[in-house]
């Protein structure tokens, strides 16, 4: 989970429905590339009915229901 009270330089915002089979790549992928960067994955889930917004987490991003 990332730590709020740092400075974030970067924030990138994926927005996602029902992509439960790629959706913790997608978030892996990012976090690496902005590893040089204080930086935090958002990922907007729009009303998924399977298990993106736990996949989504559990690879590091920032969970928020639209």
């Amino acid at each position: 989970m990332t730590d709020r009270s740092r400075n974030i330089e970067v924030a990138l915002i994926i927005p996602a429905r029902n992509e439960e089979p790629t959706i913790g790549a997608v978030v892996e992928e990012a976090r690496r590339a902005l590893a040089p960067w204080s930086s935090e994955v958002i990922v907007v889930d729009n009303g998924s009915s399977d298990a993106t917004a736990v996949r989504a987490a559990y690879a590091g991003a920032r969970v928020v229901k639209a």
